[in-house]
């Protein structure tokens, strides 16, 4: 089995607004503990809004930060700056080739100076695209060409990566749609691109599995009642519109088969709005997908909601995320056979803290969740740069 080296990280999107120079935020992060971070772009170092001035005196200090602390950056992460936008897939190639030339290989070249990773959500598909196979095809295949472009950019430079999301209209979201992602970009020239596993980003698959003929039934029985119901999922927009058109109407036994054969069948020609139940299990990700992620996300999750919490004694109670059950998994990943067409499994993984902070925490309260949150995963990673090999025996 190969045995890639494993760290603790610490993405810097709990520091915003709060410690926003590489001065201050160093500080505090290696007060915790933390001998490397994921450097959030939100964090006052975004490239479509900072000069190049300024970038360049930044990283002036964070070198000045790391003789101080020993304190590095491993990799740079997207925000919601970036979030909030489709990005890659616009519908004007303005924009596009904004995303793509002005922040993702400009982030390229700077994340090369501290030789740091990128990684990045920087897409996203509208409602028309994603009620048009053929556009969707399309789109899909732009994504990946200019995900590919930017990952032979940074060939040899920077490790890229991409996370995964867990609804239709943010791709990659399933397990297998995650491998196609992965294999497509990698097969033709072979430069590769990487997952982020989130560990709270399988909430949403549950809410979008393909209805079984019962629940399309249902959904029938509801609309013939009065209403077409909005709480279960049918996939395409079409689905909901036959549904529409006998709301409140009666129906005869024939024209209600009739009906649900034809959502049935409508619902087979949209699969990629559709996610399975593996896909709800983060344990189930990394197994399948930990060997091609070099950054997973670590945020504490009961499995229902995603809020980004740390790992103190009141959210483990509930949570799911045990660091003995992410190392089996990620080592188990490691142990599986190698898959043609995919990238070269990674040799180095940075579990990174995203915790998120309330404007209402106090700076007090933010740092002692992280301490805790630090403390605990410490009992199970105690040095960073360990073989998963080595954490992952002992954790079993």
């Amino acid at each position: 089995m190969q045995s890639p080296r494993v760290y603790l990280a610490i993405d810097t999107c709990f520091a915003i607004k709060r410690w926003v120079r590489p001065r201050d935020w160093m500080r505090v992060v290696g007060a915790l503990g933390f001998n490397y971070v994921e450097a959030s772009t939100d964090n006052e170092i975004d490239a479509l809004y900072s000069d190049e001035s300024y970038m360049g005196d930044w990283a002036d200090e964070v070198r000045a930060g790391y003789e101080e602390t020993g304190v590095q950056i491993a990799n740079f992460y997207t925000g919601y700056q970036t979030y909030r936008t489709i990005g890659l897939a616009h519908h004007d190639a303005r924009m596009r080739r904004r995303i793509v030339e002005g922040w993702l290989k400009r982030m390229v070249d700077f994340a090369e100076q501290f030789d740091a990773g990128l990684g990045v959500y920087l897409h996203a598909l509208s409602a028309e695209v994603l009620q048009d196979p053929a556009k969707y095809a399309a789109v899909t295949e732009m994504v990946i060409d200019q995900v590919r472009e930017v990952a032979a950019y940074g060939k040899d430079r920077v490790q890229f990566s991409i996370e995964q999301m867990y609804s239709p209209h943010q791709t990659p979201w399933t397990i297998d749609g995650t491998i196609d992602f992965l294999r497509r970009v990698h097969q033709p020239t072979g430069d590769a691109a990487y997952v982020t596993i989130d560990l709270g980003h399988q909430i949403g698959q549950a809410r979008f599995r393909r209805p079984s003929r019962e629940t399309i039934a249902v959904a029938v029985d509801r609309a013939v009642a009065g209403s077409t119901p909005s709480d279960i999922w049918l996939g395409p927009e079409r689905a909901y519109e036959l549904l529409d058109a006998v709301a409140g109407t009666a129906v005869s036994p024939t024209e209600r088969e009739v009906l649900v054969d034809e959502i049935a069948s409508l619902t087979a020609r949209y699969p990629y709005l559709f996610a399975e139940k593996r896909d709800s299990d983060p344990y189930a990700w990394i197994e399948a997908v930990g060997r091609y992620s070099p950054i997973m996300h670590l945020q504490q999750t009961d499995g229902v909601k995603a809020g980004h919490r740390g790992f103190t004694p009141e959210t483990n109670r509930d949570g799911i995320i045990k660091p003995d059950k992410v190392l089996a998994a990620y080592a188990k990943s490691f142990a599986a056979s190698a898959e043609e067409g995919m990238p070269p499994p990674v040799e180095n993984l940075y579990l990174s803290f995203e915790v998120f902070a309330s404007n209402t925490e106090s700076n007090r309260e933010v740092l002692h969740k992280l301490q805790q949150s630090h403390d605990y995963w410490r009992q199970y990673i105690p040095e960073d740069g360990m073989l998963l090999g080595d954490l992952a025996a002992v954790a079993s």
